[in-house]
């Protein structure tokens, strides 16, 4: 599994990294965004200033993820028309400025990732008057194919003209007005958060205030950061906020105990595979270790254990209903492969992430 960095690249500008103030609506945008994969239980990176306004990786692995690029604009007044998201303003002597589509497509235009990305959208809090096949609908996100060919026509005219060249609309462009709202984000955002783990940790006590602050901070720490990285794990963990970091934060400021059924379901399978009181305590602790590893730990490795072992636990659940927990993490660690096992230095520590996987599984 390569960990090289698929966003390598010389990166468009790294003026907007350096002067965050500016651009607080994007950052709200990005920690919303973010709650919103978080909500769903999906593994995802989110990097502000990375190439563009706010990136955000499907994966924490560098082979798997795909990446949906983000132009944010909190943008009062009268909606976008394509007038004005073609406009040019003047550069230095006779020259012009890239309108906001063309900087979008020259950002992505001969990249090596550009493959990899599977949306490319302009954001706009004022949203889009763009003449549509159907004018009868009122949609927040408008794709490609959604736009009247008159208009798509007059946008690839006008790119014509800036690129010197013959342009297509690629299919992945779209034009979303957000839930966000351009005025008062931040206690939006702050309700999100509560939203977000009443849903996940039905009756949990909170701090969404303590929560949003520290993530915020660390994504504006993070968004001012303008170095390029050769090694994925090191981009992930000096730009990046991930599925795990709002977990960690999440989970730390929760107030709640462990659920009852779990803890019975571990003592049941210490009982069936007969593990005296020193070994329930070493599966414990290699459970533990499991969890908080999994759990706070950004490498490839990690992800790619985690991933095999919830996969062969899901496979697994009906022998443990049918045959019981001994028979269950035994025929577990015969299919777990060499370079999975030979991750773990001992065996209680392999058992114990089993059991934390299958304890999972069977008590959903």
């Amino acid at each position: 599994m390569s960990n090289s960095n698929p966003l390598l690249a010389a990166q468009r500008e790294t003026s907007g990294a350096s002067t965050f103030e500016k651009y607080d609506y994007q950052y709200h945008w990005a920690l919303f965004r973010a709650l919103d994969e978080y909500s769903k239980g999906n593994q995802f990176v989110v990097f502000v200033e990375l190439h563009e306004d706010v990136v955000v990786g499907s994966s924490l692995c560098s082979d798997e993820a795909m990446f949906e690029f983000n132009q944010v604009k909190d943008s009062g007044g009268s909606a976008y028309t394509a007038k004005k998201i073609l406009y040019r303003s003047k550069g230095k002597g006779d020259s012009k400025k890239n309108s906001i589509i063309g900087k979008m497509l020259q950002g992505i235009e001969g990249k090596s990732f550009k493959d990899k990305i599977s949306e490319l959208n302009l954001v706009a809090t004022c949203g889009f008057s763009l003449k549509l096949k159907d004018e009868s609908l009122k949609l927040s996100l408008l794709r490609v194919g959604d736009l009247h060919e008159d208009c798509v026509a007059e946008i690839e005219g006008a790119l014509d003209k800036e690129f010197g060249r013959k342009i297509e609309l690629p299919l992945i462009l779209s034009f979303v007005r957000p839930d966000l709202p351009s005025s008062g984000f931040n206690h939006y955002v702050i309700s999100k958060i509560t939203d977000v783990i009443d849903r996940k940790y039905s009756g949990a006590l909170c701090s969404p205030q303590t929560i949003y602050r520290v993530l915020m901070d660390d994504l504006r720490r993070k968004g001012v950061v303008v170095y390029d990285y050769n090694e994925w794990d090191a981009l992930i963990k000096n730009k990046g906020l991930t599925s795990l970091d709002v977990d960690k934060v999440a989970t730390a400021n929760l107030q709640k105990g462990m659920p009852d059924l779990l803890e019975q379901l571990f003592a049941d399978i210490c009982l069936d595979l007969g593990a005296h009181a020193g070994q329930r305590a070493a599966l414990r602790r290699a459970l533990g270790n499991y969890e908080s590893n999994k759990r706070y730990q950004k490498t490839t490795v990690q992800v790619m254990i985690s991933d095999c072992l919830q996969e062969l636990a899901d496979k697994c659940s009906s022998v443990f209903d049918e045959e019981g927990g001994k028979v269950a993490v035994e025929t577990i660690e015969n299919m777990v492969p060499p370079d999975i096992k030979s991750r773990f230095l001992e065996g209680a520590g392999l058992r114990g992430a089993i059991i934390y996987e299958l304890i999972l599984r069977v008590s959903e």
